[in-house]
């Protein structure tokens, strides 16, 4: 371990404390990236980056990483170092810093539907073994790509990549989130929040200058390069994703312009030390066109579900970077441009092969002790609520106003939440519910009272003809025990005619209050049409239903009509004789009845 001048070491730790940041320029950014649902699962994953990278970091990944080397593979020594070495201290911190940006990586690729303990076994996984044994092979002076001549300043490849190529395995074995490719089409899932990409691409390029010029571990003239190339590469990033929005002709949109500058500062970070200043802003340039172009063939050719585009930016836009430094840096001494760009390619493929197929492994083995990805009903709730209990206001809000969708209960009210928007649109929502509710209160008194009308004989009131049947037809226990009688007007025809029709409407109307007055509660009387009524009576005993058509028959021959003074009726009684007898054998056997009664002299009761 070198010791640091003062200067140096102050250099350092400044750099890691202001790498530190880049968690928050992460969060800030897949926060805002995701579905507001998921948007506390997120932030939370790049919470527990920070806490098990440190912790990881310290017991073995950075021994892995910088200890003694063991044939070029790993490091052997300064694991759980004890703090007694000032220079060690500062490196560590530093380097720490780097390796929770690595894990933190992965979140984005896997985000929205993968558990969470799950993620932090990936964590610990990645932080103590994958990235410490490529870094060891990229930057310890005796790992073999660094032997072989193998430049990646700041990590493109050893931070970027290598996290890019985990998340590509997570995402693979994960598949999409749910709704993502459906018939054919990529449906599009909008962002929580554009503010917070915006807010923390600014972070991340704030806290990139101290990424890349802190990889120095001096403090010397040779920062200011860093610094500037650093700053062109990310603005000219910036500038090829705003050259894309216009060529797709949809505006400038926020991920893609946001995720341009993100991609020229990765695209940068492997040769910022190497560049020169129009070198880096034709890399930050080129990095935004790779990271559009394989973001689009990922998605749409092999339908990988990437939600921050986290292998277009980081894994090809850091390969990208690594292999512009052997298109480009000034070449060693024995070493030709071919070579050098071999070694490069080298580097780049070794960290694919490595860090996906370790990624492969480690997501199959979730998935197998079904640790893996969150069930169907987990991710249409939301991670925030299922893995975290834990919902935003205007979410839940959200959610209820769903909830009233699919159930159709009107009735139910929003919580208004005082003072703040959501509360506000809750109460204007329920105020929109109560209207609805109103108006279906009165839509369903319109309904039972065209329904009434549709049901009902306009001129006695009575039941008509469709009423009794469907009385009967909803009533299936009644209608399994019932008897029927069959009443008809005697010589109703020549009232008709002798009077006329006003005279024979008002008998009609006068008949049937009487037959209502000697009705029972349980029984039901309907006008079955003309002058022809029908009782269907809640008793099975012939004999009742005999005398009680004998009492209505007095009833109508003695009460005087306001008209024709008095009239009589003929009726016609049935009885089922078996419970397998229906309405329409009852009817026709009452039928049979009431022409026997007719036949006898009319004014009579008979039975079937």
């Amino acid at each position: 371990m070198p010791q640091y001048h003062d200067i140096d070491l102050l250099w350092i730790v400044l750099s890691g404390i202001l790498i530190f940041t880049m968690q928050l320029g992460f969060a800030m950014v897949e926060t805002g990236a995701v579905r507001s649902k998921n948007t506390i699962n997120v932030a939370m994953k790049n919470l527990i980056d920070t806490i098990f990278g440190v912790i990881c970091f310290w017991i073995i990944g950075f021994g892995l990483m910088f200890g003694s080397d063991m044939g070029g593979i790993l490091g052997i020594s300064d694991f759980l170092i004890d703090g007694s070495n000032p220079a060690q201290n500062g490196f560590f911190f530093f380097e720490a810093m780097f390796a929770a940006t690595s894990i933190t990586i992965v979140s984005g690729a896997v985000a929205e539907r993968m558990k969470f303990n799950g993620y932090i076994v990936v964590s610990i996984v990645v932080i103590s073994l994958i990235y410490p044994l490529f870094g060891h092979w990229a930057w310890s002076e005796n790992g073999w790509l660094k032997q072989l001549g193998f430049i990646d300043f700041a990590g493109s490849t050893v931070v970027h990549s290598m996290g890019a190529w985990i998340g590509l395995a997570g995402a693979i074995i994960l598949g999409p989130r749910l709704g993502k490719f459906r018939k054919g089409e990529i449906k599009n899932f909008a962002p929580s929040n554009h503010n917070f990409i915006v807010f923390g691409v600014f972070i991340l390029w704030f806290a990139w200058f101290a990424f890349n010029a802190g990889s120095l571990l001096a403090f010397n003239s040779s920062a200011s390069i860093i610094l500037l190339n650093t700053l062109i590469s990310g603005s000219f990033g910036g500038f090829g994703a705003y050259l894309i929005s216009l060529f797709q002709k949809k505006g400038v949109g926020v991920e893609l312009f946001s995720f341009g500058i993100i991609s020229g500062l990765v695209g940068i970070t492997a040769g910022c030390a190497e560049l020169t200043t129009l070198e880096a802003a034709f890399v930050g340039f080129v990095s935004a066109f790779v990271m559009y172009f394989f973001d689009w063939i990922l998605l749409h050719k092999f339908r990988v579900d990437d939600p921050l585009s986290v292998v277009g930016i980081h894994g090809f836009g850091g390969a990208w970077g690594t292999l512009a430094v052997g298109l480009f840096a000034p070449l060693k001494e024995g070493m030709n441009r071919l070579e050098f760009i071999g070694i490069q390619s080298l580097g780049i493929i070794s960290a694919f092969i490595f860090a996906f197929g370790s990624g492969v492994v480690l997501f199959l083995l979730l998935h197998r002790f079904n640790s893996l990805r969150v069930s169907r009903r987990n991710e249409v709730i939301g991670l925030n609520v299922t893995e975290h209990q834990a919902k935003l206001p205007w979410v839940e809000t959200i959610e209820s106003i769903i909830h009233i969708m699919k159930t159709g209960n009107l009735q139910t009210k929003i919580y208004e939440e005082r003072d703040t928007e959501v509360g506000i649109v809750a109460r204007f929502f329920n105020h929109l519910l109560e209207i609805l509710h109103n108006k279906q209160v009165e839509l369903k008194n319109n309904n039972l009272l065209l329904r009434s009308k549709a049901q009902c004989d306009p001129l006695t009131t009575l039941l008509n003809r469709r009423g009794l049947m469907e009385f009967i037809e909803s009533a299936s226990p009644f209608s399994q025990k019932i008897s029927v009688i069959i009443i008809d007007i005697d010589k109703f025809k020549s009232i008709n005619d002798t009077f006329g029709h006003s005279v024979g409407d008002t008998v009609l109307k006068e008949l049937a209050l009487v037959l209502k007055k000697t009705v029972r509660e349980s029984d039901k009387v309907a006008r079955w049409g003309g002058e022809e009524f029908i009782m269907v009576i809640n008793t099975l005993d012939i004999v009742f239903a005999e005398r009680l058509a004998e009492k209505i028959r007095i009833s109508i021959e003695e009460y005087r009509f306001s008209t024709v003074e008095h009239i009589t009726c003929s009726f016609g009684v049935s009885s089922p004789k078996n419970d397998s007898i229906d309405f329409d054998l009852l009817f026709e056997q009452a039928d049979k009845a009431l022409y026997q009664a007719k036949e006898l002299g009319r004014n009579r009761v008979c039975c079937w």
